[in-house]
């Protein structure tokens, strides 16, 4: 069973030593990942006593979700008066959410996860947040006509997420701006997924 990851009541935490351990922990999940990383090394990355790490963080998983969140990088897509404009600004966001180094951190995370469901809510709340942002520039989208009202955002969303970690991670190949243009072309042109109609129909979508 998964320890406990809240943390302890009494004195408040020192933000030296916070920024020292995440940052450690960071370099650390780099450099050998997240099975390979121990509390004791985040300790002597970090120069703070053993005591001191584990009065704040019980075990690496903890430490872990506090990199996953301080490395959270959720930027507001701003209201650009354009459709494609604002969807081309959150294609750079979604490029610069899996470069190489996020995307390996993030593979370690994956691993924590398994190992301490905290870590899996951590990455989850920062997914979510960045979701809701994307979502904000479909939905202006919409009101302006420029998008279908029925757009299934978050299916969308997967796939365009999907073809750049796959490209990151799994089939290194890079990833063109002329691609990026078309796939924001065929959104614009209702090339995207749909929700499903209520009661059945063509759009509906088993079980």
């Amino acid at each position: 069973m998964a320890e406990n990851t809240q943390r302890p009541v009494g004195r408040p935490r020192s933000e030296d030593v916070r920024d020292r351990v995440v940052g450690a922990a960071d370099e650390l999940l780099a450099e050998i990942g997240y099975l390979g990383m121990t509390m004791d090394e985040i300790a002597v990355r970090a120069k703070v006593s053993k005591k001191t790490l584990y009065r704040w963080w019980p075990h690496k998983a903890a430490v872990t979700a506090e990199v996953l969140v301080a490395r959270a990088d959720v930027r507001a897509i701003p209201d650009l008066g354009d459709t494609r404009a604002e969807l081309l600004v959150l294609f750079g966001y979604i490029d610069d959410f899996t470069r190489a180094r996020d995307t390996f951190t993030r593979l370690c995370l994956t691993e924590a996860a398994a190992d301490e469901s905290g870590v899996l809510q951590s990455f989850l709340d920062v997914v979510l947040r960045r979701r809701d942002q994307a979502r904000a520039v479909m939905q202006r989208g919409i009101a302006r006509g420029d998008l279908p009202a029925d757009i299934d955002a978050d299916a969308l969303l997967d796939l365009w997420n999907g073809y750049f970690v796959y490209r990151r991670s799994f089939r290194p190949a890079p990833v063109h701006e002329d691609t990026v243009r078309q796939l924001v072309d065929l959104a614009l042109a209702g090339q995207v997924p749909r929700l499903p109609r209520e009661g059945g129909g063509p759009h509906a979508v088993d079980g």
